[in-house]
């Protein structure tokens, strides 16, 4: 793996260094390690509960071990690209991958919270190191014309790791094999992990790194702090209560950014990204597609999976079964998508794509604003609809945004791709987490209105009556509004004691129309916060216009 060992040409000057069965099952692996990356971050979700009662977490610790990772893995994803330029491509997916799996299997061995934290921290490095290969090496592996195909399986993978995966984190948690129970989530990596490296090291080409050129450390220094700054207020934001330092933070971290790309533009010499990268259309083109079109994508995810479980009583493992016509359709129509219709249709195919995902946002709103009990059956054509959609314009856009970058900037260039769309998928969680827990809050009231009537008339049924009914129908308004209030449904603050202390047949009257008022509260929250979906994938359709008609097939 030296890094001035000879090879092949790079696909962009002559053939590709490996074809047939060889570079079928590289492409395989490498996107293994994307799939990795990003079941890492959704089976982790699921399992949270498990690792909070495992190791004693209080909700800061249980918040951490989420953040932690994303803020690795968006604060490091630049120096990942650079790296791969400056020592190989394949050279750093393997030290990637390798401190991956070494990681994730320490972390499956933590006994307390604070390694859990910091273990979560390096995973997202590693992960930070790894991804930005996978793209560059198809670059590699692909001549131009081929790309495409390479693309779609890396939609494929996006969406099985998006969607995905809380199905699987659900079944490894729910099955608790071997008794490992959550630890199962962070272990599965270290098997799959070995098959990676195993299979990479006979079947990834070897790619010149330019080793003579210097890594940038002032511009790594900056750029970490200065993503660091801009992410973590839209990952915590919302869990701190949005206070006055979080903003400043973000302002801080913008006005580093701008040093930063100042910075940039006066060194000549190897720098961190080339801005000659800005200079190409089709690359800036590509990046705005991906962080709209992936800020809407996760945070779709996010809230229609709360909406799931806390507003229609789903259980954590049919809710991801919700999402399996999803994951059906991105491969398929993906593989379509770049046989025919990206070939003749050029970006207009794209623009489809993100249509049929406006489409899709209209179809949830209607049944979950209209049906008081949303079935699986009912979720399921809009589910396939929205992994058309998907599959249609992310298939493409990658093609795009790397077509026209010269190999020597590959790395960097799929790292500033990555980074967009990851502060982007920040963003989008960020805002559209605000937006559901704000209209929550304000849907206590309403809701709570709605179902009074039934509430009193069920405590009368139960002997409960005058002013015991009072003190229960009072209790249980001021209990809901708390926890709307808090963004958490399931939480006993001090207005729900009193509840306790009620006659024992005003638990059921009480239980039962909270339920309905959980479900009417989500029922506005979540409608209102389409609306967000819609703009993100709109503004998308709009960006695509910075796009060509077509790639060049050059």
């Amino acid at each position: 793996m030296a890094a001035d060992e000879t090879e092949a040409p790079p696909a962009e000057t002559g053939p590709p260094p490996v074809a047939g069965r060889r570079r079928a099952l590289a492409l395989v692996v490498v996107l293994l390690g994307m799939l990795l990356d990003l079941l890492d971050i959704t089976i982790v979700n699921v399992a949270l509960p498990s690792i909070q009662r495992g190791l004693g977490m209080d909700g800061a610790a249980v918040q951490w071990v989420v953040a932690a990772y994303t803020l690795a893995f968006a604060a490091t994803l630049i120096l990942g690209g650079r790296l791969g330029d400056l020592f190989g491509m394949r050279r750093m997916f393997l030290i990637g991958i390798i401190a991956f799996a070494t990681v994730s299997a320490l972390a499956g061995l933590a006994q307390n919270p604070e390694q859990l934290i910091v273990l979560r921290f390096l995973q997202g490095a590693a992960g930070a190191v790894m991804v930005p290969q996978v793209y560059s090496l198809i670059q590699v592996m692909y001549a131009p014309h081929e790309r495409p195909k390479a693309w779609a399986g890396l939609s494929a993978v996006l969406a099985i790791g998006t969607v995905g995966g809380p199905l699987v984190g659900a079944l490894i948690t729910t099955a608790d094999i071997a008794g490992l129970g959550w630890r199962g989530v962070f272990l599965v990596n270290v098997p799959l992990g070995i098959f990676a490296v195993v299979t990479a090291l006979k079947v990834i080409p070897v790619v010149r790194g330019d080793s003579a050129r210097k890594l940038d450390v002032p511009a790594v220094m900056l750029a970490f702090v200065a993503l660091l700054c801009v992410v973590f207020p839209l990952v915590q934001g919302r869990e701190l209560g949005w206070p006055a330092w979080v903003f400043v933070m973000f302002g801080a971290g913008v006005l580093l950014l701008v040093v930063f790309v100042q910075y940039q533009r006066r060194r000549a010499v190897d720098p961190l990204v080339p801005m000659s990268l800005f200079r190409v259309r089709s690359f800036v083109g590509g990046m705005l597609v991906s962080f709209f079109f992936m800020g809407g994508v996760m945070a779709f995810f996010l809230f229609i999976t709360l909406h799931l479980q806390l507003g229609e009583g789903y259980s954590v493992l049919r809710a991801g079964f919700a999402g399996l016509p999803w994951d059906v359709a991105v491969p398929l129509f993906g593989a379509l998508s770049a046989k025919w219709i990206g070939p003749k249709l050029g970006r207009t195919g794209m623009q489809l794509g993100l249509v049929l995902l406006i489409v899709t946002m209209l179809i949830f709103m209607w049944i979950i604003g209209t049906q008081d009990n949303v079935s699986l059956f009912l979720l399921w054509p809009p589910m396939f609809l929205g992994g058309v959609g998907m599959g249609l314009a992310f298939t493409q856009v990658m093609a795009y945004a790397l077509n026209d970058v010269p190999l020597e900037h590959a790395g960097a260039a799929s790292g500033v791709v990555n980074t967009v769309y990851q502060v982007g998928v920040s963003l989008g969680i960020a805002a559209c987490g605000t937006l559901l827990f704000a209209l929550l809050a304000g849907n206590a009231q309403p809701s709570v209105d709605s179902v009074e009537p039934g509430l009193r008339a069920s405590l009368a049924e139960a002997g409960i009556s005058g002013p015991a009914a009072d003190s229960a129908v009072t209790g249980f308004r001021d209990c809901f509004a708390e926890r709307m209030r808090l963004s958490e449904p399931d939480a006993m603050p001090p207005q729900c004691v009193a509840l306790q202390e009620l006659p024992p047949g005003a638990a059921g009257p009480i239980a039962a129309q909270d339920a309905v008022a959980l479900r009417e509260s989500f029922q506005g929250a979540t409608v209102g916060t389409l609306w967000t979906q819609i703009a993100l994938f709109a503004a998308a359709l709009g960006a695509t216009c910075l796009l060509p008609r077509r790639v060049e097939q050059h």
